[in-house]
């Protein structure tokens, strides 16, 4: 005679997972990565923890809510807040084929999720009960100071620059960066290097007419405290010319 009570619980089990499995919703987007970090576009995916997401132009900034818990991030800063506080992204929101991408477990876990990366797919368990996969196709990096039409630093025209934004880039980015300022308003360049890599960005327009005094108060001073780190920290070649 056999006994069942052993055969059971294997089928409690195999129930369960069946049961969770079909409760997960499912959504695909492109895998974009940047040094090993999963970013994800803005809208979809959180909206589906319930949380309310903002997007402000003008400062390039990321707003997201959900159940008390207020997340505040800008494109291209390493520095995001969590209920004020400030935390070091390892790779920021970047503006990709026009479309703000942020990271995804970053978001995901501040949010109070369970991200689970496993390959080709990301499932993702929001606090309370379901589960959201996200497939993931084709392959691209994320770097948006690389794409051809996105800023460095765009927030270097609305907020001041800290140390703490600087830190992680090299030399030569932050020449760039510095030099963004100023080419954000067309100034034209005599180094062949900062002004080949302007003229392969969509959105510069060299002027001939260019004035210093274009810029504002808080656009100068952003850009001499950059100078004034480069050479800080870059003390034995100063500000870098050339990549």
């Amino acid at each position: 005679m056999r006994n069942w009570s052993v055969f059971v619980p294997c089928v409690v089990v195999v129930l369960l997972v069946s049961s969770v499995v079909a409760s997960a919703e499912e959504i695909s987007v492109q895998r974009v990565e940047e040094s090993g970090r999963l970013l994800v576009p803005l809208r979809g995916i959180f909206e589906y923890f319930g949380a309310t997401v903002e997007w402000d132009g003008t400062r390039k900034a990321v707003e997201i809510d959900r159940a008390g818990d207020h997340i505040t991030m800008f494109v291209n800063d390493y520095d995001a807040y969590i209920n004020g506080e400030t935390v070091y992204l390892d790779v920021p929101p970047r503006i990709i084929h026009s479309r703000t991408h942020v990271p995804l477990r970053f978001v995901g876990e501040a949010l109070g999720a369970t991200v689970d990366y496993l390959g080709d797919h990301v499932d993702i368990y929001p606090p309370g009960s379901g589960m959201l996969r996200v497939h993931l196709s084709s392959s691209s990096r994320g770097t948006g100071q690389r794409q051809g039409g996105s800023y460095i630093a765009s927030w270097t025209a609305t907020r001041a620059v800290t140390d703490a934004a600087l830190a992680g880039y090299t030399n030569w980015q932050l020449t760039l960066m510095r030099n963004e300022i100023y080419a954000r308003h067309g100034r034209p360049f005599n180094n062949k290097y900062v002004r080949n890599y302007f003229l392969s960005q969509s959105w510069y327009s060299p002027n001939s007419n260019y004035r210093d005094s274009w810029l504002s108060g808080l656009e100068r001073e952003n850009a001499e405290y950059i100078r004034d780190y480069q050479t800080a920290v870059f003390i034995v070649n100063g500000p870098a010319t050339h990549p």
